[in-house]
């Protein structure tokens, strides 16, 4: 950057940003040190536009667009291209000789489009995003993708069928068998082929082993546990006392499940250790092991055994289980020599190995072809997304929506724009509702088949609720044009303008007062129930009949009593409605006494004491409203500050558009003409009355 070309900042929203107006503002960017961007991150699932893009700017796959990125793709652009500035046309299209030659990735570019100049080229020179996208479809949609996986369908039908089968589940890698794994499996083949040449089988004694490993591996695991049982006995003698529990300390157990009962006989001893590390066979009271232990005694030819002849035994084996080992562990070897021996000589191999260079070629083409994808990409959205995200000019842009709003939603002859896609409401909410926004929730589902549902949050910055509620049916229309159907599923109550905040306390004392006068007429439930008894014939049943009263509380009884009370509270409330209206004559007369513009000062005076404080609090409620939560709620990392000004706020809430020299026809009405005159004619007697009363008051007296 020159010495003295400035980095012009602008006014957005209420606060000073950078707005890239051309592709050379690109470059300045890079100088901007990050506090200055509007935002830091953002996750792509919020994003409008086209999603390749987003993948694009997304270099390391984590759903999130960061500064670094965002600044890496200007480093590429400046370094592909010879002149940045052919991305002021902001087209689909770019000029082949825009490539830089002189860079790694423009020149494999250029080299590549020359190799496939019919398909890409569209004849004047120019790469058209159509063209690269249809190409990169045809390469992609055959069973080779390029990427270094060989699936099963590039082998069905070939000779190496069976073997890419074998690999592919001994590995446990379906539809994901990669030259490595394949010549790591050969390795391991030849190996094993060759241990298999040259290596004999161990015997055990003399004789075949297998019949002697089976009934030894059957009860292996409970001779140990027996025997180390024993050793502690032997240790310490007072260690038996643990396998023989009091009556008192015996864990619960519940005896009529058989499962719990049956784990615990599957845990139990052989049988009871012994300090002399002798098993004798014929004390084996575990019932799960006693057939096993038999057959060990019958194929061993043994009564009992000691530790010394246990340990025998496993020695003796122990050649034979390293045999094993190695037969059955081996991944390849669980195959058999034989059929190892078949694949190491056959063909199979190599159809395979050329299929992974048949691959290794598609990649380096759809490598290209991503590049170019993303190059065109980059030139056709690049600038709009820096002035959604380096700042937020497109944000404010009353005629356009951005790549951060999701849509409109068309509501009570209103759109609505401020609008994001979100993925959990509830998240959302807890974050927004700090925003001191009046926010809807909508649930909606696209129209096209099979529908795809999604959920909305919407802020109304203008206009008024009377009509919205939730579970009212929504219509909502995304940036694309496709429309979406639903209904508003929760909301949060915020200002919405500044007429609305000033008499929001009037209104709740007005609700509370309806409601209250709308209490006082209804019936009361019990009203209700007799009037129904009534008019079904039935009467309800008649109270139970009281105890006589005492003859000294008879007088109470037969109603003197209310009668006095009622009496008392009748003058006790003429008296009060006496001083009432008392004290309204005097203040009449009082105030009638004063004159007319005094009269009038002190009208003005008490509307300010009760106005003013609300006006200021409805401007303080106006003031706080905060864009920065509401995005932030989303998932965005907003690095500046953003209150949603009353101006700002209409940018965002607009009324009926009506299309441009539009006519409108009202129905013939009723002549108003002699209600006119009536109302000239009242008005032109108050102000004669009036004027007799000015001159009764201060010229008469004088």
């Amino acid at each position: 950057m020159k010495k003295h070309d400035h980095i012009r900042f602008e006014n957005i929203g209420g606060s000073f940003q950078f707005h890239a107006r051309n592709a050379a503002d690109l470059t300045k960017i890079l100088d901007l040190d990050a506090t200055v961007w509007a935002a830091l991150c953002v996750p792509v699932t919020s994003l409008n536009g086209d999603n390749a893009f987003f993948q694009a700017l997304d270099g390391d796959g984590n759903g999130m667009i960061r500064v670094d990125e965002v600044k890496d793709a200007i480093k590429w652009l400046n370094k592909v291209l010879k002149d940045i500035n052919v991305l002021d046309a902001a087209s689909d299209t770019l000029p082949v000789s825009a490539l830089n030659t002189d860079d790694a990735d423009g020149k494999l570019l250029s080299d590549f489009v020359s190799a496939h100049q019919s398909e890409l080229d569209s004849g004047n020179g120019m790469l058209e995003l159509a063209s690269i996208r249809a190409k990169l479809s045809a390469v992609t949609a055959g069973a080779l993708a390029g990427d270094g996986f060989l699936k099963a369908k590039a082998v069905e039908g070939s000779a190496a069928a069976g073997l890419y089968s074998d690999i592919t589940t001994l590995l446990n890698c379906p539809d994901k068998l990669t030259s490595f794994l394949l010549e790591k499996f050969f390795a391991d083949a030849a190996s094993f082929v060759q241990w298999a040449s040259t290596v004999e089988k161990p015997l055990f004694r003399g004789d075949e082993p297998e019949k002697y490993y089976d009934s030894f591996q059957a009860v292996q695991s409970k001779i140990d546990e027996y025997f180390r049982f024993c050793e502690l006995i032997r240790i310490d003698p007072a260690h038996a006392v643990r396998f023989e529990l009091a009556q008192d300390k015996l864990p619960e157990l519940d005896l009529l499940d058989a499962e719990k009962v049956n784990t615990v006989l599957l845990n139990a001893p052989l049988a009871r250790p012994d300090a002399g590390n002798v098993l004798d066979f014929n004390a084996v009271k575990n019932p799960f092991f006693r057939e096993k232990i038999a057959a060990f005694a019958e194929t061993f030819s043994l009564t009992e055994l000691t530790s010394e002849s246990w340990q025998q035994i496993k020695t003796d084996l122990a050649p034979y289980i390293a045999y094993l080992a190695k037969a059955q562990g081996d991944t390849a070897g669980q195959l058999g020599k034989e059929k190892l021996e078949l694949y190491l000589a056959g063909s199979e191999a190599d159809i395979l190995r050329k299929l992974f260079e048949e691959d290794r070629a598609l990649g380096g083409v759809i490598d290209a072809l991503r590049k170019l994808e993303r190059l065109l990409l980059y030139s056709r959205y690049l600038l709009d997304f820096v002035n959604n995200f380096v700042s937020f000019a497109t944000f404010f842009d009353r005629d356009t929506l951005s790549m951060l709003q999701a849509g409109r939603l068309i509501m009570d002859g209103r759109s609505y724009r401020l609008a994001v896609w979100i993925d959990d409401i509830a998240s959302h909410k807890k974050i927004a509702v700090r925003s001191n926004l009046c926010l809807l929730y909508l649930e909606v589902a696209s129209s096209g088949t099979p529908p795809v549902k999604r959920k909305v949050a919407v802020a109304v910055t203008a206009g008024n609720l009377n009509r919205i509620y939730v579970g009212k049916p929504a219509f909502f229309v995304d940036c694309k044009g496709i429309t979406y159907t639903g209904k508003i599923v929760d909301m949060v109550e915020g200002p919405i303008s500044f007429s609305q905040t000033l008499f929001a306390p009037l209104r709740r004392l007005s609700d509370a007062v309806s409601g209250k006068l709308q209490k006082l007429t209804d019936f009361s439930s019990s009203e209700k129930q007799l009037m129904q008894s009534i008019d079904q014939g039935k009467l309800p049943p008649a109270a139970p009949a009281k105890p006589e009263a005492p003859a000294s509380q008879k007088f109470l009884s037969n109603g003197a009593m209310m009668m006095l009370a009622g009496g008392l509270s009748l003058a006790a409330v003429g008296a009060g409605l006496s001083f009432v209206f008392k004290s309204i004559a005097n203040g009449i007369a009082t105030i009638s006494a004063l004159p007319l513009h005094i009269i009038l000062i002190w009208v003005a005076v008490f509307i300010a004491i009760f106005m003013v404080p609300m006006a200021i609090f409805a401007y303080l409620r106006m003031r706080k409203r905060n864009l920065t939560l509401f995005l932030e709620a989303g998932g965005w990392a907003v690095n500046l500050p953003m209150r949603l000004s009353m101006l700002v706020s209409r940018i965002f809430t607009q009324g009926t558009e009506y299309p441009p020299h539009s006519r409108f026809i009202e129905p013939p009405k009723v002549s108003t003409r002699i209600f006119k005159l009536l109302a000239i004619a009242l008005i032109v007697t108050a102000v004669i009355a009036a004027a007799y009363w000015w001159y009764i008051e201060y010229f008469k007296c004088c």
